[in-house]
């Protein structure tokens, strides 16, 4: 009898310590949850680990040396990476790795213009209504409601880059007391394009047929947008003179700066070498790397299969007037917060 109780005390004894020994043992386990936004990717870390006190994860060196408990990893590029949690309490430690694939980032290639030509206008519109309803909130009335819209065809790109054409309609707004242009339809023709300009520069461009015809004297700009609105501009050079009046109104349209809206803050869009020349003075200072002849510009659009308002539907009331450019200087873009 007394062998058979110092048996069961001793069993009870061995599980009793084998259980605390369990409990001693630190097992690192987690899982994920992913959300992409503005072109990143965010990992949530959830922690699954058991009879831990501390927590050591790293990734790639994206996450280095972090000791939260359920942290989180901002991606910015495509890639396999891979995760490891280390748990730990005072008697001991385990380590689980996990990979975490990226695949839905857009790849942006940093975009720099080696020649492009197209065709500009400025133009007066009158329909007060129509107008306001295409200003964001951010932005006021201006002091007229003037039109900057262009056909460009950027034919040689660097970095690998593929050419494409562009057609769009920018409004004159007002923004803390200064007057600005702003962009509110922009078809391209080429994807990646498209998605540079929306998430980098916040503009609102989407895809579209564009043809652009730069045969002197009459060069002309077609484009059809999703929806299949369309517009037609022509820019007629011939025998043609501008008013020292006209130029020196749209030198001082062409000085204005462009803002946008991107992930909702105001940006200002620069080109790299800075604004402060206008582009037609600027082609007079460099006639071998800037032709700019000015025309009789006129613009057709047509929004009979859109069933909303569409920055199409501003026309024109009086034309300021309009140029054919062909540039052969390079540049960028940027879009900066502004100062």
């Amino acid at each position: 009898m007394k062998n058979y109780i110092l048996l069961l005390f001793t069993v009870l004894l061995f599980s009793c310590s084998k259980e605390e020994a369990l409990e001693n043992i630190a097992v690192a386990d987690f899982d994920y949850t992913m959300e992409v936004m503005d072109n990143t990717a965010v990992v949530r870390l959830n922690n699954l680990s058991q009879h831990a006190t501390e927590y050591q994860w790293t990734s790639d060196s994206i996450l280095s040396q972090n000791t939260e408990e359920h942290p989180s990893i901002t991606f910015t590029n495509n890639g396999t990476y891979t995760v490891t949690l280390e748990a730990s309490n005072a008697h001991s430690s385990n380590v689980k790795s996990k990979t975490i694939t990226i695949d839905t980032l857009f790849e942006h290639i940093p975009y720099r213009y080696l020649e492009n030509d197209g065709i500009f206008m400025y133009y007066e519109t009158d329909d007060v209504a129509l107008y306001q309803s295409f200003i964001p909130k951010e932005f006021n009335m201006p002091s007229r409601m003037v039109v900057f819209s262009f056909f460009n065809d950027f034919y040689k790109l660097d970095h690998g880059a593929i050419p494409y054409k562009e057609n769009a309609i920018s409004i004159l707004v007002e923004y803390q007391g200064q007057e600005f242009f702003h962009c509110i339809y922009m078809p391209v023709t080429d994807e990646h394009s498209m998605w540079a300009g929306i998430l980098g520069l916040g503009l609102p461009k989407s895809l579209g047929d564009i043809s652009f015809v730069n045969i002197s004297p009459n060069y002309t700009g077609s484009a059809e947008n999703i929806l299949g609105g369309t517009m037609d501009m022509t820019v007629n050079t011939q025998n043609f003179s501008v008013t020292n009046d006209d130029k020196q109104e749209m030198i001082d349209l062409s000085l204005l700066r462009s803002i946008q809206i991107r992930n909702g803050k105001v940006i200002e869009i620069g080109k790299t070498g800075g604004n402060a020349t206008s582009i037609i003075q600027l082609a007079e200072q460099f006639p071998n790397k800037m032709t700019l002849t000015f025309g009789e510009a006129s613009i057709v659009t047509n929004t009979e299969s859109i069933s909303f308002k569409h920055p199409l539907d501003l026309t024109p009331s009086r034309i300021i007037g309009g140029y054919y450019l062909k540039n052969q200087i390079a540049f960028g873009l940027t879009g900066n917060p502004l100062k």
